[in-house]
């Protein structure tokens, strides 16, 4: 050991930190302490520490994680010594009580104090390993974190309430970072349990902390504080997640209009995140991550948007919606570029997905667009095709204007063709078996058609395939097969050809399924 200079330092100013770390290392290397000099040691040595912890917490705070880690290194090992020279002194003097009771206490507060830097050097690398998406990393480091926390927390030491806290809030962080994996994983059912999870603990501890229990004075207290503002910051930021990954989950179930919802919670909390962040005047950098989290939120809203514009016929508003995703996203990823550059994070998130989405999108707008054209024609077709009248004698009279094309087909009806009066009145059917299958094939042909580029589901896709069967069928000539392919296309196949107005296709239909 260095012999320490013969003249004590002049006593440091409180935020003087070089003065301060020479005066600490000056009474360190003594050998044994008078009362006033052990005084004057514990002054700034605590002055010292404080500011160190400090620092290290707005390091971490900001991202700065290397910086960070090291500073609680500095704090664990200026209270380690301390608690070493409390021991050494302790044992050195048998009288002065008063003077042994100070020992004990500055000791048991030096001993507190070094594992709770340990716990919290762990849990400094969790926060790394998550942003670097390593969460197997960041689990192992809050296992170790809230290791030291319980051995605080089960300890009679003046930072026991502390340690409790602090363990329960490590072990939310790791729902919480459960949650961050499953949602990495697409599972977004599980990522939305754990993150409430995470919410409910939050939320007691917070209660906890607001109905009493924090120490008087002290470090203690100072430590007790700074987790109450670590709990508050941890609620909002989950809140958003939470609201986030309901935003996806609703997704992935098609639930656009419940997406749209859910994501627009989800960027009014990430706002109020940014704007407490601005007003407490927190560096850039640690706003940068806020200002990512929400241009990708607003990007994955206006993408369900899009797709809800698609469900409800606003062709125009799925292209405006989908441009605004594009821009939103691509300014996450710009956002994200200065982040990694900035060693906030370790890589850029993937892009490519949210392209591939947006281009899905646009190709559902255009074929669902054909295909209401489509309709639109056909319906057209249907308004303007010739009337439909019936060959029968009515009062003498014959009911078949000049230009009407003949129907033959068993009709009942009051008012028919061109509104010439028909009372109870029957009309015979003309049958051609091998024309009229022909007719329905082609009918049905064109159905199948219109139905392949509306199929969504699963029992859609059945329906087309027994349409396609059923015209086969009726291209052969066989009947029962058309009556039995037709049954299984069920009844959407049967009102969408009653919408576009395939009377033949309808009937056979109708017919198949008993009805």
């Amino acid at each position: 050991m260095t012999a320490p200079n013969p003249m004590p330092p002049s006593m440091s100013k409180l935020d003087d930190v070089p003065s301060l770390m020479d005066e600490v290392g000056y009474y360190e290397k003594l050998p044994e302490l008078r009362v006033d000099e052990f005084d004057r040691y514990v002054r700034a040595e605590s002055a010292l520490e404080d500011m160190i912890l400090a620092e290290a917490t707005r390091q971490q705070k900001e991202f700065g994680y290397a910086a960070a880690d090291e500073l609680f290194g500095r704090f664990l090992r200026l209270n380690d010594t301390q608690r070493e020279i409390c021991d050494r002194e302790h044992q050195r003097l048998d009288g002065e009580p008063d003077y042994v009771r100070r020992l004990v206490s500055i000791r048991d507060v030096a001993a507190g104090n070094v594992i709770l830097a340990e716990g919290l050097q762990f849990t400094c690398r969790a926060e790394e390993r998550r942003l670097a998406n390593d969460f197997d990393g960041a689990e192992s480091n809050l296992n170790a974190a809230m290791s030291c926390f319980a051995q605080l927390a089960d300890s009679d030491l003046p930072l026991q309430p502390v340690g409790a806290l602090r363990h329960t809030l490590a072990a939310a962080t790791s729902q919480m970072m459960a949650g961050l994996a499953h949602m990495g994983n697409g599972d977004f059912k599980g990522a939305y349990q754990a993150f409430d999870n995470t919410h409910v603990a939050f939320d007691e501890l917070l209660n906890q902390a607001d109905d009493g229990g924090a120490p008087e004075n002290g470090p203690a207290r100072a430590q007790y504080e700074e987790l109450r503002r670590d709990l508050g910051d941890g609620i909002r930021y989950i809140q958003a997640v939470q609201s986030f990954v309901e935003t996806l989950r609703e997704a992935q179930n098609g639930n656009y209009g419940d997406a749209v919802l859910s994501g627009q919670e989800a960027a009014e909390h990430y706002e109020r995140i940014l704007n407490e962040a601005v007003a407490r005047q927190v560096p850039r950098n640690a706003r940068s991550l806020y200002e990512m989290e929400l241009a990708r939120v607003n990007g994955w809203v206006s993408w369900a948007s899009a797709e809800l514009a698609v469900d409800e016929c606003r062709w125009a508003d799925c292209r405006d919606m989908i441009r605004r995703a594009r821009n939103q996203w691509n300014l996450a990823a710009h956002v994200a570029a200065r982040n990694v550059f900035n060693g906030i994070i370790s890589q850029r998130p993937a892009t490519g997905d949210t392209d591939m989405l947006l281009q899905n999108t646009l190709r559902r707008c255009e074929r669902e667009l054909t295909f209401r054209k489509e309709i639109d024609v056909l319906n057209v077709k249907l308004d303007n095709a010739n009337k439909i009248v019936m060959q029968i004698q009515a009062n003498g009279g014959n009911a078949v204007a000049p230009g009407d094309n003949i129907f033959n087909a068993p009709v009942s009806a009051g008012f028919i063709g061109n509104q010439n009066r028909v009372d109870n009145v029957t009309a015979n059917q003309t049958t051609n078996t091998g024309a009229d299958l022909k007719e329905l094939a082609g009918q049905l042909g064109e159905l199948r058609e219109l139905l392949a580029a509306a199929a969504r589901t699963a029992s859609e896709r059945d329906s087309v395939a027994a349409v396609e069967a059923a015209q086969d069928a009726a291209k052969r000539g066989d009947e029962s097969a058309v009556r039995r392919h037709l049954a299984a296309a069920g009844r959407w196949s049967l009102g969408v050809g009653e919408q576009i107005g395939l009377a033949v296709a309808t009937t056979a239909i109708k017919a198949a399924l008993g009805g």
